[in-house]
């Protein structure tokens, strides 16, 4: 049961609901490059209190390697066309 977690308004939608995720027992990976708010201190402040809540914090790129689980998938390729 593992969620991976992007979105707008970090601090308060975001926020809100990776809480109720982690409060129904899902493993929360919050997107940290894909998330935003109106100012950098309150996306800031909503990826840290995400943290603290629980959740594991990562990136786009972390993400899309961690689904392949090898560069050698044949997928592979195509990621690395995108993310470079």
């Amino acid at each position: 049961r593992h969620v991976v977690l992007t979105g707008i308004e970090c601090h308060i939608c975001v926020y809100q609901t990776a809480l109720d995720l982690i409060q129904n027992g899902y493993s929360v990976h919050l997107v940290a490059d894909a998330v935003s708010s109106r100012t950098p201190e309150n996306r800031e402040v909503g990826i840290q209190a995400i943290k603290s809540a629980g959740a594991h914090i990562t990136s786009t790129e972390m993400v899309l390697f961690e689904l392949l689980r090898t560069a050698a998938d044949p997928k592979a390729r195509e990621i690395f066309k995108i993310v470079k």
